[in-house]
């Protein structure tokens, strides 16, 4: 006589050998040189498609100096062009449509380079009266549709500016609150308080926009976790976006110039930003965590995190990280070991080739070599 086949235990293993599978298709990363740049201490890092060719091209500049964008190619091609020099900034630098002529721009600190379309010459180049910064990002604060500039120094302090009609004419200076050494980068601008209007993010306090137009701000220094001591005392990455989509805004937080710096994310439990819940996801990384890209990196549907070895890290060896969200919910992760032995100083992730997965390009701060770290999912399928 045959025996019964058991449909529950066949179900039950062909469930673990599909969540194999799945486990298994977590991507691999393929390292490119992108390029080289002539001088080191680089920052302003963007992605965006300056020459409207449908991928992403990288941008970096040195500080103080000139700034050069690499239009890719290939991940084995990219060539090198002089955006702009004499840049009027620390490390800060960020790339948007500053003029509305559909072209982007790019905007370090206290000078902004338009383009003119011509990838063969620089930008032009216009000095705007904002602060010689050490992070620069943008947002909507007035609400009117149009992105502001955010500028963070730790000697003058967090600025936005509101970028004329004629934006060749000096921005308008707008005092939010004390300066850090980093804490707004490379995203912070959001609806913290679910009031309808746009607030900012700086590490260890975000600032209300009281009246919705940036005219007044309320500090809220409800947010603790980095390292508050000490000469780079709650410099971080930030990252500001519903990260468990329960309708608010959660914040993901690594500490940067710090040797051995932790990461995780924190819940917005009452929606306004006064109680914080705080997930670990590493606190153990031995690494200064000078970069924070999230993204759904092995396209399943939730956020993964990115970060890695700056200048300070302490272990023997700079590494870098992706975290895998493994349930979904923020609970679980899973570390992935993606680069080692190379400095990673304030990456940025996107879909540069347009192939349908997140990539990554990075450098050092002290350094000239540049870096693609292609996705290699959809490759693998």
């Amino acid at each position: 006589m045959k025996k019964p086949v058991n449909y529950l235990i066949h179900f039950i293993v062909s469930i673990i050998i599909f969540s194999g599978i799945l486990k298994a298709q977590f991507p691999e990363f393929k390292y490119y040189t992108i390029g080289q740049t002539e001088t080191d201490l680089l920052g302003q890092a963007s992605l965006a498609d300056l020459d409207k060719d449908g991928d992403l091209d990288w941008i970096v500049g040195s500080s103080g100096n000139s700034i050069w964008w690499f239009e890719y190619q290939s991940a084995e091609n990219w060539v090198r062009h002089l955006l702009g020099e004499d840049a009027l900034t620390d490390k800060g630098g960020v790339a948007f449509d500053v003029d509305g002529d559909g072209f982007i721009d790019q905007v370090s600190g206290g000078t902004w380079f338009r383009n003119t379309g011509n990838p063969s010459a620089p930008f032009e180049r216009y000095e705007n009266d904002a602060i010689y910064a050490y992070d620069n990002v943008i947002g909507d604060i007035t609400g009117d549709g149009k992105p502001e500039l955010f500028s963070l120094s730790e000697q003058e302090g967090l600025y936005w500016y509101l970028i004329p009609e004629k934006p060749t004419k000096k921005w308008k200076k707008n005092y939010i609150g004390e300066g850090i050494l980093g804490g707004i980068f490379p995203n912070s601008v959001a609806d913290i308080d679910n009031d309808g209007d746009n607030d900012v993010v700086r590490s260890n306090v975000w600032y209300e926009n009281t009246k919705g137009d940036g005219s007044n701000w309320s500090p809220h220094r409800t947010i603790s976790f980095v390292q508050s001591q000490g000469a780079y005392a709650n410099s971080s990455r930030i990252w500001v976006l519903d990260f468990d989509n329960d309708g608010d805004i959660d914040l993901v937080q690594a500490e940067s110039n710090n040797s051995s710096g932790k990461i995780a994310w924190h819940a917005n439990k009452d929606g306004k930003g006064i109680n914080w819940f705080t997930h670990k996801i590493d606190y153990e990384t031995n690494q200064d965590l000078h970069s924070l890209c999230v993204a759904d990196f092995d396209n399943d549907g939730d956020y993964d995190v990115f970060s890695g070895g700056g200048p300070m890290t302490g272990d023997l060896h700079k590494r870098c990280f992706i975290w895998e969200n493994i349930d979904g919910l923020g609970e679980k992760w899973e570390r992935h070991e993606i680069l080692t032995d190379i400095e990673c100083f304030d990456a940025v992730a996107a879909d540069v080739d347009n192939d349908g997965d997140i990539d990554i390009c990075s450098k050092p701060w002290k350094g000239t070599t540049t870096y693609f770290l292609k996705n290699l999912l959809i490759e693998s399928k």
